[in-house]
This record gives C-alpha cells, structure tokens and sequence, in this order.
C-alpha cells in the first residue's frame, strides 16, 4: 500500500519591509521632517514654488485676488503683535495682555527664589496659566461673536503675508477664522466669496498648521471650485506631510469638508485638487511604522507575502527610551500599546472617510479616469491623479489589515483587551468599508496605465494589499486571466536591470497567488488561458536565467518573483485538472529543474535565508505537480511534451538525491523527502533515485540519531521507503543495509508512543518487504519476524489500549488493519512453512516406511531362497 501524499495549497506569507535606504543623509534629513519624497515631483516638474506645497504658499482664486504675488512683499515681515480689537466701546490692547504676562512672571520669580519653593508653586502656576488663557479664549470668543463679518475680515487683512507667529498669536487668528467658519456654514450671505477669500489668501504662508487649517476649512465651507478647491487642498496636503499634526485631523471636521470638495472635483479638469486631495488622505491614514510617512510617498517599498502576526516591527528609534533597569517585557508591552493607539485613531480616520463616501468617491473618479484612457493615453497630472487615488486606496485598506492584524494575533495586554470590551459595548464595532468596490477598476486602471511602469507598479501594489482581505480577493476571482495578462506587455520590454519591472512582477505574482490559494475557480480559469500561461512560464524562463543575487535599489530580488511565480503554479496544480496539464506542460518542468539545480549548488551566506525561501517554493511546486506523475495517472497515447514535467522524471530523481545528499536544515530535508514521497510512485524515478545511491542514503538518514530526527522527515522518508520497498530488485540491497532491524527499532519506538500513524507506515513498508517471499524466514531474520509479531500482538489488545476509554482511537482502528494483515501475513508464513515441514516429514517418513517394506521384502524373498535350498539338499 502507498501512503497517500495530497497536494496542498501553498499559503503565502506578505512581509512588509522598510524601503530602500539609499538616501543620502542630506535626504534623510529632509524625509524626517517632511512625508513626501521628491521622486514623483522631479519627473512631473511639480516643483515647490510651481505647487506652493513648501515656502511659496497655496494661491486661492476669487474675486479680486489674483495669487500669492501680493504676498511676495510680506518676505522678511516680522510677525506682528496682536491688534488691538474694538468692539462696541470694549477695547482690550496687547499692552495690556503684556502687562498681565509680565505680573504673572514677577509672581513666579517673587516665590520662587528657592528651589523647594520653586518646585511647590510650579503646578499652581500652571494652573494660573492654562485658567487664565481659558478666560481670555471665551472673552475673545464672545467678543468675535459680536463681530460684524466686515470687522473679521479686516483683522485677517491686518495679518496678511504672516509666517511666523507665537502661539497667543496663533491662538487669536485661529478664534477668527473659527467664527468665520460658523457663518459661513450658517449660510450668511451678506457679502460675496470673493469677499471673504480676499481676507484668506494673505495667511497661506503662515508656518501655524492650525492656522493653515483654519483657512482651508472656511475656503471648503464656502464649496468654492477650480482653481480655490485646489489651494485648498494644497493647504491641508502641506499640514498632512508631518505626521505630528495628525491630531489636528480629528478635532474638527476637515476630512468631511475634503470629501465633500474633492466631490465637486474631477480627476480630468481639477486634477491637481484630486492629487492633493488624495495625497492628503494617504498620509493620514499611512500605516508605516518606525518611519516617517514621507519617506515613501511615490516610492514603491518591497512587498513580500505578508503575516503580520509574524513580522511586527517596533520603532527603530522609540520616542521615549526605557530607563536603565526597565523590564523589556514591560517596554515592548507598552511601545505595542502605543502602535495600537496610533492604529487606533488612523482606523478611526479611515472609519469617518467612509461613512462620508470617500470610497464610492474614489471608485467613481476611477470610472472617469477608465474612461478616459480607453480613447487615449493618460498623460500630465491625470495620470498622476491616477497614482495618488491607487495610493490613498492602499493606506485605506493597509491601516484597516494592520489593526486587525494587532487584534487577532498579537498577545494582547489587559489594557487592550479591557479597550476592546469597551469599543465594542459602545458601538464601536468596525463598519465595513467597502474597498472591494474598487478592486474592478483598479484592474482596468492597471490596463489603462500600460507603458507607465511607476504608475502601473503603484496600482498593482493597491491591488496586492487588496488581495489579502476576503472580501476583495472574492471579487478578484473573475479577473484572475486579466491580472494574469499584465505580464504580457512587461515581457516585451524586459530588462533584467528595470528597478520597476523587479516589484511589478513581484506584486502581480503575489495577487495570483493569493487568489489561487482560495479559489478553485481561479485556478482553472488561469489554466484555460493560453495566453495567460505562456505569459506566466515566460517570466519564469527570463528570471531563470538571471543572477539570484541581482536586486534593485527598492529592495525587489529577483528571488522575490520566483518565489511568487512558483507558488502561483504551486497553488494552480491543487486542482487535478490542472495538476496533469501543468505536468506536461511545454518547459515548466527543465525550469524546475534547473531552479533547484542552482539553488543546491549554490554558496552564497549573504542570501542563505533568501534561497532558502526560494528551495521551500521550488519544493512546493514539485510536491504537487509530482503528485500526477504516477505510472498509470497520464495516458500513454500521450507523448510528453518537450522540456515538460513528464520528461525530465529521472533528472528530477537525481537532483533531489543530490537535494536531500547536502541538505543541512531540518526544513529543507522535510521538504525534499515530501517531494521524494510522490515522485517515487512513478518506477522510471525510482530507477533513477535508487541507480544513485537513494535507498542506501533514507536507510543511512532514518539510522543516525533516531531521538533528534525531525518527525515530519522520518514519515516522509518512511513513505519513501513504502515505495522502494514495492520493487522486488530494491530488497535484497535494503536487507544488506540491515534495513529489517531498522523498521522493527522504529515501530518500537512508535509504538511505545502511542504514535499510530508512523506505526501505520512503518507496517506497510514491512509488508511490500514481504508481499512476495513464499517463506518470509527466507527474507528476514526469524528473531526479528517474531519480535515484530510480539509487538503487533501487544498493541492491537483493545481491551488493555483502551479500558478507560469508551471506544477506540479512529488513527488506532486504521493501523489495527494494516497491523492485523502485516500479522496474518506473517503468521500464515510461518503456518505454511509448518505445513510444509510437516508434508516433507511424512513424505521422509513414507519414504522410511517403503525402504523398510522393501527390505522385508527382500529380507523374507531371501529367506524363501534359503528355504528351497535347504530342500533340494535333503532329496539329495
């Protein structure tokens, strides 16, 4: 009997990696205060003063304004006092604020002389401080209420071309604008838009992001269009870009303003609102940890097949070190609370952004974008629209999977648990968001994007995120050919030093491959596309004969798209359809082969993780695709095709002995042997694996250190002897090897523990060792036979096994069978061998029994002899 070894579909695991840091430091400094990467802006000539992103401000059309010209004035202006602010007879003057700083200050120094002292009246002053700012924030208040809109916009004016400003400043502006807002979102309409952005525009330069803010939430309250929409959206991408501004986001309602504007927005005539906009969004929601946001904002980073409860990265440089003596334990619990936190509030973002129709905002400005590049080519800052709307997709779904990830997997803290109970008896449950809407088009995106290999990339790596959650890899199920398709334009420009053809196809074989790992339907679909395949088998073949060590700036290998490559072939051949096919499929198979050729004869240290990855994939692919290789499972009208699966069998046999020769890791051999298991049922593999030497290395590896050996390896290289053992011409040299006291020393130890699967196994090789001896004495020791029998004997004693237990064990009842034939086997040998003994002791007696009548005969004919004799003297 042959242990069945079932194909099994290859789960990927997605890593996410820091970017490349080929920066210099002069760029790093910049990336650490700012989240934008100057990558796209070079190739686009978006320059900082042409965007006004950074110095140059953001110009706000309207009545009567004509840009950030009258500001250039205002260069080196000195940021103003406050002015003074009369309202209906009521003057209150700077002097004077002045003044009751200066005594509070004469306060804090007359009390605090001492150290002591100093210490005691510090929380008091504090407390004097924050009460009497609170006084003059709702005096302020109630005196801008009183206002007229005129008196507002005039003390906006009298800060015009400000930059740089102290908080009391800021704070003042702030409570200006703020009572701004609140009239126009009560509809006033006394005075024109023109009016009210003529006393905006001055503050765009303004360095307060609370100020920039301020402006750009009345600018969208006032639904303004064009050219205004667009430096509004440049205001809030220009506070976005640093990440401790963040909080600013989820004071007021800004992003629902932005939703709300990028809505009157379209990616063809309003495309700068649409990159901005979108970028802002992108930033907020970035999931990057340990990082600053910006140091990837149209760099692509290294996707690999991801498991986050695998590869948590905790900040490199924490913002609070733990103090000499710290428990780490307690220091690694709280930097996960405060990742969980931060998930927590860009969750909360993603959270409102939805409920506001960000998402149907997003997939319908995809649908005019499709449209558009149907009739022709996206060019200009369409196409960067296009980019940035893919981006801000991804962020969405990667903070909602990162969260999740933090939730499910991770040893989570009472505090987190106690967080959790609390979200949930609030409500707070998280709502679907939906991002499977966006799967179709973002395909179509990917098509339209063809010969844009930045923006095509930064749409694929949308769609790979995309893919790990259920919901949009169950949508991805009906475009699997077209994704598969991509691949197809990309090998006519191939170039093994293309940075961005490294992560395409990298991220394309990801999504196949998590498609295929779940759906049947998938995996057929792919197959019955000719194209499609030949597409797939031609990346394999150019990548095969690159450098394993060749890699882009980016961090992309090329290992990392074999690797993906290999496990969509790995999980398309679970299906038995397509397992047979890929079998004979035109030089899929000589491309295996020399994979794992090189991969074992390889000697590189530096990428022993990496080509260890690579041979677990190879391995991978082999197990199932050799799992339709056995003798009677092709027909044999049907010739192998040239360099197919089919046709490389005994090359195949002999480089997996060489595989499992040199293997050093546990792993490695496991996956080999598993391999071995189904290749081995075809005789021509066998052949070939046994002329090299192959029975006497599984009986060598199955003798040392019996204690330490890895149980999947010794089962696998147990069913691999089940096969040998099945040729009559491979027992003798197995008996030489003392390969009969190897298997009785193994069922002892299976069956001391309990371990009736490996027992199950190691019976069946005993059988086809003895299937066909006439006198299994002749075959094998009797010592060992009859050991082998006590054992069997002993534990298929149900009534002992089991006298505590209700009924027997379901693995136990499936080795009692084979274990009861393997004894019945055994016993009726013995049973024939007596009989046949005792035949051949009554033939030997008969035999006795006729010598002895004979020579009675002979004895009494003599005597007769004698007689007459005796007779004939007498007459004489």
């Amino acid at each position: 009997m042959t242990p069945s070894l079932e194909p099994i579909p290859v789960h990927q695991q997605e890593v996410n990696e820091p970017n490349g840091n080929d920066f210099d430091e002069k760029q790093a400094a910049k990336q650490r205060t700012s989240r934008r990467s100057n990558s796209w802006d070079a190739r686009c000539d978006y320059d900082e003063v042409n965007l006004g992103v950074a110095g140059g401000g953001v110009g706000l059309a309207g009545v009567g304004v004509t840009g950030l010209g009258a500001t250039n004035g205002h260069a080196n202006q000195i940021p103003r006092k406050l002015p003074a602010l009369e309202i209906r007879g009521v003057s209150l003057e700077a002097k004077q604020r002045t003044d009751a700083v200066t005594k509070r200050e004469r306060f804090k120094n007359a009390h605090g002389s001492g150290e002591n002292s100093s210490l005691d009246m510090s929380g008091s002053n504090t407390a004097i401080n924050i009460l009497s700012s609170r006084k003059f924030q709702q005096r302020n208040s109630h005196l801008l209420a009183q206002s007229p809109t005129e008196k507002l916009i005039g003390l906006l004016k009298e800060h015009a071309g400000l930059k740089e400003c102290n908080e009391e400043t800021a704070n003042h502006i702030n409570s200006i604008l703020a009572e701004l807002y609140m009239r126009v979102r009560k509809n006033e309409k006394h005075y024109k838009r023109g009016f009210i952005l003529g006393g905006l525009y001055g503050l765009v330069e303004c360095s307060s992001p609370k100020i920039l803010l301020g402006v750009a939430r009345v600018v969208l309250a006032l639904r303004v269009t064009g050219s205004n929409l667009t430096g509004a959206c440049k205001l809030i991408f220009k506070v976005a870009r640093n990440e401790q501004n963040d909080q600013l986001f989820h004071d007021n309602d800004l992003l629902d303003l932005l939703i709300d504007g990028l809505g009157r927005a379209s990616p063809l005539d309003d495309p700068e609102a649409c990159i901005y906009g979108y970028g802002s969004i992108r930033f907020l929601t970035s999931s990057s940890s340990g990082q600053e946001r910006g140091a990837e904002v149209l760099m692509p980073s290294k996707d690999k097949n991801r498991n986050w409860t695998e590869c948590l990265e905790l900040p490199r440089k924490p913002a609070t070190a733990p103090a000499p003596g710290t428990d780490t334990k307690q220091a690694l619990v709280q930097l996960q609370n405060e990742r969980y936190q931060k998930l927590s509030k860009q969750n909360t973002l993603v959270e409102r952004l939805a409920r506001h129709g960000a998402v149907e905002l997003m997939v319908l400005h995809l649908q005019i974008l499709n449209e558009a590049g149907a009739t022709q080519k996206l060019t200009g800052p369409p196409l960067h629209s296009l980019y940035q709307l893919s981006a801000a997709l991804r962020a969405l779904s990667d903070v909602r999977q990162t969260r999740n990830s933090f939730e499910k997997d991770l040893n989570a803290t009472e505090e987190q648990h106690d967080l959790l109970i609390a979200q949930e008896a609030c409500g707070m449950q998280q709502q679907s968001i939906q991002l499977e809407l966006a799967c179709p088009h973002l395909v179509r995106a990917a098509e339209v994007a063809t010969g844009e290999l930045e923006v095509q990339a930064n749409i694929v790596r949308t769609l790979s995120v995309l893919s790990e959650d259920s919901d949009c890899c169950h949508v991805l199920v009906n475009y699997t050919a077209r994704i598969g398709m991509l691949l197809g334009p990309c090998c006519e420009i191939f170039d093994s030093g293309s940075e961005k053809l490294l992560s395409l196809f990298s991220r394309l074989g990801y999504i196949l491959g998590n498609i295929m790992a779940k759906y049947d339907s998938a995996r057929v679909q792919f197959y019955h596309n000719d194209v499609a395949m030949q597409y797939l088998l031609r990346v394999l073949e150019l990548y095969s004969k690159e450098p394993l060590t060749l890699h882009n700036s980016l961090g992309d290998t090329v290992i990392d798209v074999l690797v993906k490559m290999i496990r969509v072939v790995a999980n398309m051949s679970v299906n038995t359809e397509v397992g047979i096919g890929l079998g004979n499929m035109h030089n899929l198979g000589i491309i295996m082969l020399n994979l794992l050729n090189a991969i074992t004869h390889m000697k590189a240290i530096q990428l022993k993780t990496d080509l260890q990855e690579l041979l677990h994939a190879t391995l991978g692919a082999l197990h199932n695709l050799c799992f339709y290789q056995e003798q009677n499972s092709t027909p044999a009208q049907v010739l192998a095709a040239k360099g197919s699966l089919q046709s490389v069998l005994g090359d195949l046999a002999t480089a997996l002995y060489y595989a499992l020769k040199t293997c050093r890791d546990d792993a490695s051999q496991v996956e080999t042997a598993r391999v071995l298991g189904n290749l081995t049922r075809n005789d021509k593999a066998r052949r070939y694996f046994c002329r090299n030497g192959g029975l006497a290395l599984v009986v060598k590896q199955l003798s040392v250190n019996n204690a330490s050996q890895a149980y999947d390896f010794k089962a696998c290289a147990i069913g691999v002897l089940v096969n040998l053992l099945g040729d009559a011409e491979n027992r003798a040299p197995f008996m030489q090897h003392k390969g009969a006291e190897l298997l009785y020393s193994l069922l002892g130890a299976s069956l001391q523990e309990e371990d009736w699967f490996l027992a199950t196994i190691i019976c069946q090789a005993l059988w086809n060792l003895l299937i066909d001896a006439s006198n299994v004495s002749d075959v094998c020791q009797e010592q060992v036979l009859d050991d082998v029998c006590d054992l069997l004997v002993d534990y298929l004693d149900e009534e002992r096994l089991f006298e505590h237990s209700t009924r027997p064990d379901v693995v136990w009842e499936g080795f009692a069978v084979v274990a009861t034939d393997l004894l019945e086997r055994i016993q009726a040998s013995y049973d024939k061998q007596e009989q046949e003994e005792a035949e051949a002791e009554k033939q030997k007696q008969k035999l006795q029994q006729k010598k002895f009548q004979k020579r009675n005969v002979e004895e009494a004919e003599d005597d007769v002899n004698e007689d007459e004799d005796d007779v004939y003297i007498e007459e004489m």
